[in-house]
C-alpha cells in the first residue's frame, strides 16, 4: 500500500505506531481529524513529508484545529449508532455486543488501533 487517505473523518487520540510502520507508504493522510498525539515513528514521516496531520489537536505540531474547536469536540458526547452506520471512531470495542440502538463512547472505547486492526 502506497497510499491511504483517512482524512476529514472524527478519528480521535493516539495515532498508532503501526500505521506509521507500513513501510511501503509514499503518502498517508490523517488531516481533519482529532488526533491528539504522535508517536516517534509518525513524527519520522511527518518529517519525511509522507505523513499529513494537518489541521488535528496535536498541541506541538503547526496548523492544528484551534484549541476552542478541539475543546468543543471533546466536551461533545459522541454517540455511536449501530455497527451497519457508524460515523464516529471509536465507538466501543465490539459494536455487535447486544446493542442495537445508540451508545456513548465511555472509558473502555476502542482506539484507532482496534479499528486498524479489527479488535
Amino acid at each position: 500500500m502506497e497510499q491511504l487517505n483517512l482524512a476529514r473523518n472524527k478519528f480521535f487520540g493516539t495515532i498508532p505506531e503501526i500505521v506509521c510502520e507500513i513501510s511501503s507508504l509514499k503518502n498517508l493522510s490523517l488531516s481533519y481529524n482529532f488526533f491528539t498525539q504522535v508517536g516517534p515513528k509518525c513524527r519520522n514521516l511527518i518529517k519525511k513529508n509522507i505523513l499529513d496531520v494537518r489541521m488535528n489537536c496535536i498541541l506541538d505540531l503547526p496548523n492544528q484545529k484551534t484549541p476552542l474547536e478541539c475543546a468543543n469536540f471533546f466536551m461533545q458526547k459522541h454517540i455511536c449508532p449501530n455497527s451497519k452506520s457508524m460515523f464516529r471512531i471509536p465507538c466501543g470495542k465490539n459494536p455487535n455486543q447486544g446493542h442495537t440502538g445508540s451508545r456513548t463512547v465511555g472509558g473502555t472505547s476502542s482506539s484507532f488501533s482496534d479499528i486498524l486492526l479489527g479488535t
